[in-house]
């Protein structure tokens, strides 16, 4: 995988559909005016990427260039960027909402990027920024988990599931983690500190036995209606996405966006006050074009935890990018523990006259790109 000059190589969705939709093409870059251009060493992939994919965005422009987020290098600076503070040869993550992220190369705001520490390297950075912040926000800003408290996590070998996991398990003092996931992932979930485990084939039997503090749902419809009754008084339930809408890999049907909408549909007002219930949810794109520095701040203590020990992000699997369907499988038919990681650096293809050697983390990076 290389780029010439204006283009590069990206993971490109042409139609909704399924995996058929996904393409490896070599592709212009926008202009660099008022951008960073960043050399991409991974990507991270999430469940987000999927649905996108599959259509549940119905009004976003075809074609688009998949993936939320990356780690990489700074290659150049926009000519019109004269109050940044990045500079060439600088380590970042880069995330949008709006996908471009599964490319060689990428070019995009500085808003969109943000520094990444020394010690954390760029395999581990990809793994860190949507499912650490998402779970974080999730649980300790909208969630406000207290010590000796109980918590739900849905999904807790997934991506965020992991993430949330640890924040509730080491960042809050005697919080008891239940976790629901495929009876197969038990050791891996209860490994990571999850203290009560519920398989998904007998999860509704299994849960009504028990009140929560703190649910953390990533599915809609009849799940999110259901699991607002196993709330305790003043409790707290966040939704942060609709993954049960991925059943297959065919684009999504009218009815399935339809069936969603009609089971998620009561939110009643009144049954809120008389329970004494909170409903919130988490968009991680819109809060940061909303309030980045609160984004700051939060990732902030996130490296500083990863630092420390008490946060280790968890890799299920690496990806070549050319491989991008069989890690799409791997994350839409549940496999994974932890993150899927795209890998997108290869730099053997790269003209060595554009190289320099990064002594601190020993490796090679293009220096700059006109």
């Amino acid at each position: 995988m290389y780029c010439y000059h204006q283009h590069c190589k990206s993971v490109v969705v042409r139609e909704f559909g399924g995996y058929e939709s996904l393409m490896v093409e070599d592709l212009i870059l926008p202009s660099l005016d008022g951008k960073i251009e960043v050399l991409v060493k991974y990507g991270g992939l999430n469940f987000a990427d999927l649905y996108t994919r599959q259509g549940l965005m119905v009004d976003k422009p075809l074609p688009f260039i998949l993936g939320m987020e990356c780690t990489g290098i700074i290659t150049a600076i926009g000519p019109n960027l004269r109050n940044t503070d990045f500079k060439v040869g600088q380590a970042v993550v880069c995330y949008d909402h709006n996908g471009g992220m599964f490319r060689t190369k990428v070019r995009v705001e500085p808003t969109k990027c943000f520094p990444l520490p020394d010690f954390i390297n760029f395999k581990i950075g990809a793994a860190v920024f949507v499912n650490y912040i998402t779970a974080y926000f999730s649980l300790i800003s909208q969630g406000n988990l207290k010590e000796g408290e109980t918590v739900l996590i849905l999904s807790c070998t997934g991506g965020v599931g992991c993430a949330a996991t640890q924040i509730a398990k080491l960042l809050v003092k005697d919080v008891k983690v239940f976790g629901v996931g495929s009876k197969v992932k038990e050791n891996q979930a209860l490994q990571n500190g999850v203290d009560v485990f519920f398989s998904r084939e007998t999860f509704f039997e299994d849960v009504t036995k028990y009140k929560f503090d703190v649910i953390l749902t990533n599915e809609a419809g009849s799940t999110f209606s259901f699991l607002q009754a196993c709330l305790k008084p003043l409790g707290r339930i966040i939704l942060i996405g609709a993954n049960e809408v991925v059943q297959n890999e065919h684009r999504l049907s009218t009815f399935t966006l339809l069936k969603m909408w009609w089971n998620t549909k009561y939110i009643i007002p009144s049954s809120l006050i008389e329970n004494n219930r909170v409903v919130a949810g988490l968009h991680l794109g819109t809060l940061l074009e909303q309030n980045r520095t609160k984004i700051e701040a939060v990732l902030d203590i996130i490296w500083d935890n990863i630092r420390e020990g008490k946060l280790k992000p968890i890799i299920d699997s690496v990806w070549p990018m050319d491989d991008i369907i069989t890690a799409t499988k791997q994350l839409a038919e549940r496999k994974n523990v932890g993150k899927v990681i795209i890998e997108i650096e290869n730099l053997g293809l790269i003209n060595v006259k554009n190289v320099f050697y990064c002594a601190k983390r020993g490796r090679k990076f293009l220096f700059k790109s006109q």
